[in-house]
């Protein structure tokens, strides 16, 4: 083989805490006084600083697909890299590396002097690479080892950025008073029928703002909180739920769970009348002519404004075609015969007392939680294989999540008060509107609107819309 004119050096460092890059620079060197001795001539060098090359890494090594690429295509004609731990941990990779330099024949070399030219040379060469790998692998078994024990101990992960609740650099030691009132004012919004929206505005009202980019509150923002198990003073590891956190945190378990249960609950398919709208009754009214939902929007016509509902021909009909077109009205007196509808309906409600609990589970709860702790016991005094005691630990956690989920939904239950819809329903500010849709969506199915013609006497006859109760059958009678 020529000796090659064209080499290119690839250095890596795993991590690089300084960002100094004084690895790579020490491995560059080691490089060049090599290729320099061998007569070799160096083209180009390829860093990959704080870059992982182990077997648990996803990330992607640009600089080292850059390095096969030009060596594929000839604009290099060798390898030099410092030990073959730096070109690779993972014995496949190191066995496809080999494969390529055979096809395209360019030459490799490492400073510590391996060999790739024999058969021999390629297989000390692989089994290195093995060692690596399995030095890799060992690394990462203690790494996630020592990560268990501290989750045992009720030491829960505290990485990335600071959490809603918890003090900046606490590595979730230490609580932020102020901020764990919130949370639990939210937790008592939410426990009283309110929405992660009713708690955003509690928080951004009293000043409160968001721990990372220090903006307003909005209801994805709340949910994510009351979403971490870490409010709720849950350890866990790889998804499984480990045991309770030894440092204060803004919920019990017990509130965090009933949380979980009222967040679940509002996750289900959006009913029609929810949803973010401008208008009390968008989505609700369909054209009386071809079925299609009509349009809400506003209007200006000789210097008046006013809103006006209308059938579209962009909208879609029962009948799978497009709107007629048909039907054009102003809003206010179809909205104001609507709302009679709704009041006459809600006055007639009775608030019910909530059924009492049909069991028990404290008991149940109480002998599990034993269990696992003398389970973890049994275990920490080595009376126990690792094996049996993860396998035991799962079913064990696995019921009783399951009894828990069953607790919090009772709790939840009992524990609601009761609103009084009406009262809802004549708050009109737009914060509320939500609400009033989801009472609407509640009494109100549809409307049918038609078409009065012009010229016809105001106000409009009655039955020149058609409410539909919820339930009411095809045939059944006008609202």
């Amino acid at each position: 083989m020529a000796r090659p004119t064209r080499v290119g050096i690839y250095v890596r460092i795993s991590k690089d805490r300084k960002g100094q890059e004084l690895g790579i620079q020490r491995q560059e060197k080691a490089c060049r006084e090599l290729c320099e001795r061998m007569g070799w001539g160096v083209l180009k060098v390829y860093p990959e600083n704080d870059t992982s090359a182990s077997t648990t890494s996803k990330r992607r090594r640009p600089a080292y697909t850059e390095m096969l690429r030009d060596a594929r295509e000839g604009l290099i004609d060798g390898i030099v890299v410092y030990s073959i731990d730096r070109l690779t941990r993972r014995i496949t990779e190191l066995t496809y590396f080999l494969e390529e330099q055979k096809e395209h024949g360019f030459a490799f070399a490492t400073t510590e002097g391996e060999d790739t030219a024999t058969a021999n040379g390629r297989m000390i060469l692989t089994i290195k690479g093995a060692v690596a790998q399995q030095e890799t692998e060992r690394m990462s078994e203690r790494v996630n080892n020592s990560l268990l024990q501290r989750r045992e101990q009720g030491k829960p992960h505290a990485g990335g950025s600071r959490l809603f609740g918890f003090k900046e650099g606490s590595n979730l030691q230490e609580v932020e008073p102020g901020e764990v009132e919130l949370i639990r004012l939210g937790y008592q919004i939410l426990l009283d029928r309110g929405t992660p929206g009713d708690v955003a505005r509690a928080w951004n009202e009293r000043g409160a703002r968001t721990p990372e980019a220090g903006t307003a509150w909005d209801i994805q923002k709340v949910k994510r909180v009351y979403r971490s198990e870490r409010i709720g003073g849950i350890v866990s590891y790889k998804g499984q739920d480990i045991g309770d956190s030894v440092y204060p945190h803004p919920l019990t378990r017990e509130e965090w769970e009933n949380v979980q249960t009222i967040l679940d609950s509002r996750a289900t398919p959006a009913r029609k009348g929810s949803g973010k709208r401008k208008h009390l009754y968008s989505g609700f009214l369909k054209c009386g002519h071809c079925g299609s939902t009509m349009r809400i929007q506003w209007a200006t016509i000789q210097g008046r404004t006013f809103r006006r509902t209308a059938c579209h021909s962009s909208q879609v009909g029962a009948n799978g075609e497009r709107g007629c077109g048909k039907v054009i009205r102003r809003l206010d007196w179809i909205e104001a015969r609507i709302n009679e509808v709704v009041e006459a309906a809600l006055a007639k409600r009775r608030p019910q007392a909530q059924a009492a609990p049909s069991e028990d589970l404290s008991g149940e709860i109480k002998i599990l939680e034993e269990r696992i702790r003398g389970l973890r016991n049994r275990w920490k005094e080595g009376r126990m294989e690792d094996e049996d005691y993860y396998d035991s630990l799962t079913h064990l956690r696995s019921d009783l999540q399951t009894l828990r989920t069953r607790e919090a939904a009772s709790v939840v239950r009992e524990t609601r008060t009761e609103t009084d819809a009406l009262a809802v329903w004549k708050d009109e500010d737009m914060q509320n509107l939500e609400r009033r849709r989801a009472i609407v969506a509640s009494v109100i199915d549809h409307v049918e609107v038609f078409s009065v013609g012009r010229g016809r006497k105001k106000p409009p006859e009655l039955g020149s819309i058609r409410i539909w109760p919820v339930g009411a059958e095809p045939d059944g009678s006008q609202g």
